[in-house]
């Protein structure tokens, strides 16, 4: 019995030591730190599908992403440009309002779609051709302050729908049905 208990003491001592810092995300941490914010989007979205344990989210002010250990990077958003990802959508979608790119996933995976983007007076502040990720999203950097319609075609499917790129909305626009 003694046996059994000093086994298990040790055991558990062995596993807990195994779980503290990965050395691994010490390196993850220096790279996602010294990239601009942009790139560190792109990294965080990579990293859904290679380092699951790494969380990250998009607010409208800021890049936030979380290691396993508690330490985090923040890195600010421009001041004239606003990240917005989009999800179209045909048959499932999910509210969301912040974007992670860690967990968030789009219905329609690694597909083209026509996208125009104007202000509230028509001008077009982006027209051209984007395509979803595998997380199912695609990205825009749009001009910050707007009331903008966002019309995105997809086949014979079409869908539109007005967002702000003020700091109280929505970094994941996932309400895009293609009908």
């Amino acid at each position: 019995m003694k046996t059994i208990i000093l086994t298990l003491i040790s055991l558990i001592i062995l596993i807990s030591c195994s779980e503290s810092t990965d050395p691994n995300y010490d390196s993850d941490f220096a790279t996602i730190d010294s990239l601009d914010v942009k790139s560190g989007i792109g990294l965080a979205n990579e990293w859904k599908f290679t380092k699951s344990k790494i969380s990250s989210h998009v607010t409208p002010i800021e890049l936030i992403v979380e290691f396993p250990d508690g330490r985090k990077v923040k890195k600010p958003l421009p001041s004239n440009e606003m990240y917005v990802a989009i999800a179209p959508y045909i048959e499932n979608t999910h509210d969301c309002s912040t974007h992670y790119p860690s967990s968030c996933d789009g219905e329609l995976k690694l597909q083209t779609f026509a996208v125009t983007v104007k202000d509230s007076l028509g001008n077009i502040i982006y027209g051209g051709n984007q395509t979803t990720m595998k997380n199912g999203f695609f990205e825009l950097w749009l001009p910050r302050n707007l009331n903008i319609t966002l019309q995105i075609a997809y086949n014979s499917l079409y869908g539109d729908e007005i967002i702000g790129t003020f700091d109280k909305n929505k970094t994941c626009i996932t309400t895009v049905k293609l009908k």
